[in-house]
């Protein structure tokens, strides 16, 4: 468990593993259990591994999109800590596909689809007096957003430190995801942490200045 930054009222830790790697983030705050959950992705054994040495318990699970490697360890958490797990609803046939697309990819590992507690655009929830934002991000998948908690974002598949997040894969729509990312691009400022469901974190001004293949997709001048 690797500490990337404080959103402005505790640690935020992330965690990488998985047959299929992805960034897992657990979040510090002052609710039951001492954090909450951002996308744990396949490996949910070695992320409540890190959990369980940490001395935290899960309060709730918030995944940025339905794609296995991000939602995909949801269950495990709902069954063991009693977890609510939240996602837009514009993601539930993502979620729902996913050992469909594992088997596709020839990942024999299945997942377990939780209980979601769907959501819609701009949800917001608070979290011991801070709010949860769930900020609308369609493109990678129908139901994409980036979870904004303080001054940290989680972006997901949407915004990455460095290259672009397109895959190929169903739902996928490169368009979308650029105007997306538009709407987002003039908030990306040097306070916000920039926290991606790949790869490393980085300061929004950092990203709108130094990703060169995600300004080249954007079409826009640095």
């Amino acid at each position: 468990m690797q500490k990337v930054g404080n959103w402005g009222g505790g640690n935020v830790w992330k965690i990488t593993s998985g047959i299929f790697p992805s960034n897992a983030y657990v979040v510090e705050a002052e609710i039951p259990g001492g954090c909450f959950l951002i996308d744990p992705g396949l490996d949910a054994l070695s992320i409540d591994a890190e959990l369980i040495k940490a001395g935290k318990q899960p309060a709730q699970v918030f995944c940025t999109h339905g794609h296995f490697d991000h939602a995909g360890g949801a269950h495990f958490f709902q069954k063991k800590y009693g977890c609510p797990v939240f996602m837009h609803k514009a993601d539930k046939k993502t979620l729902s596909s996913s050992n469909f697309l594992l088997m596709i990819l020839k990942i024999t590992q299945k997942i377990i689809i939780p209980e979601v507690t769907y959501v819609t655009d701009n949800f917001s929830i608070a979290v011991n007096g801070v709010d949860l934002k769930y900020l609308p991000a369609p493109g990678h998948t129908p139901g994409s957003c980036v979870i904004n908690f303080g001054s940290a974002w989680f972006t997901g598949d949407t915004i990455y430190s460095h290259g672009v997040g397109l895959s190929s894969l169903p739902g996928e729509c490169p368009e979308t995801l650029k105007q997306s990312i538009l709407s987002l691009w003039d908030k990306l400022t040097a306070e916000i942490m920039v926290c991606p469901g790949h790869g490393s974190v980085a300061d929004g001004l950092a990203i709108r200045t130094q990703n060169k293949s995600l300004i080249n997709f954007l079409g826009i001048a640095p």
